[in-house]
């Protein structure tokens, strides 16, 4: 299993004060599964992928289990940390901006990863990410390359996070939100790249969305996630017609379809 949650609850502690933004999750990752993680904004679908990988400041205290490719995540030393995250997990953030450094090119952020802490030589880097580059739909990578982050539009940036995560062949992959600022097109295509990868490397993915048709449509299972809580999982295929906690219910017929964008605009 590549992740493994049991129990988790968060607890954000400030003067004597707490508030709590997880409570008892219970979610789980098998090899080759897409599973989607949906729930309404501030539900706690992006702090259960920071907590998983301990991306937490010093007011936030954990309980629970999280297991990693079969490594306990709270137990292990930061040395060991920082090889699961480099090694073992890929992290695609739900704002490209704030994944990239404004200051370095992007040739840097995909290749610095690879040469420092995987030992890959200059050339072998700048191959691999020229080649990502261009799987994720990048035009004139080599131009790319030498570019700064304000220079490429948010999706584009969306696209070059993508493509950095991948470098590493990850075996987990937390997806928050990531293909959300992308158009039609190009969402569709980055989809289908992440489900190529994942056939061809067994590779295991949580995907945080809001989107349910996309989440129906494109993950094996699906958590529904309310107030720091899992409230229901079901197959991608029932998730429309086989809800039957309240809440999933009533996020559904929330969904907007053309019906109702016509009788709201009327």
């Amino acid at each position: 299993m590549l992740l493994d949650i049991s129990g988790l609850t968060l607890d954000y502690r400030s003067r004597g004060a707490s508030t709590r933004i997880l409570d008892g999750v219970n979610l789980y990752v098998e090899r080759g599964e897409t599973i989607g993680l949906v729930g309404e904004s501030g539900s706690g679908k992006s702090s259960t992928a920071r907590a998983a990988l301990r991306l937490l400041d010093d007011t936030a205290e954990l309980t629970g289990s999280v297991r990693i490719c079969d490594t306990d995540v709270a137990a292990v030393d930061p040395r060991r940390l920082r090889r699961i995250r480099s090694h073992d997990v890929g992290f695609i953030q739900q704002d490209p901006r704030a994944a990239l450094n404004p200051v370095r090119r992007i040739g840097d952020s995909l290749t610095e990863r690879l040469v420092h802490v995987h030992g890959v030589s200059q050339r072998e880097a700048r191959a691999l990410g020229l080649e990502l580059l261009t799987v994720v739909g990048i035009s004139r990578p080599e131009q790319r390359m030498r570019q700064y982050p304000h220079e490429l539009s948010g999706g584009m940036l969306q696209r070059v996070v993508i493509a950095a995560c991948l470098t590493t062949r990850p075996k987990l992959l937390f997806a928050d939100e990531a293909t959300s600022a992308l158009d039609a097109t190009t969402q569709a295509e980055v989809l289908a790249l992440l489900r190529t990868l994942r056939a061809e490397r067994d590779l295991g993915i949580l995907f945080i969305t809001h989107d349910l048709h996309l989440a129906a449509a494109y993950c094996d299972r699906v958590y529904v996630m309310h107030r720091g809580r899992i409230v229901e999982e079901l197959s991608g295929g029932d998730l429309f017609d086989g809800a039957q906690d309240p809440y999933t219910r009533s996020l559904l017929s929330a969904v907007p379809t053309l019906t109702r964008v016509k009788e709201a605009i009327r």
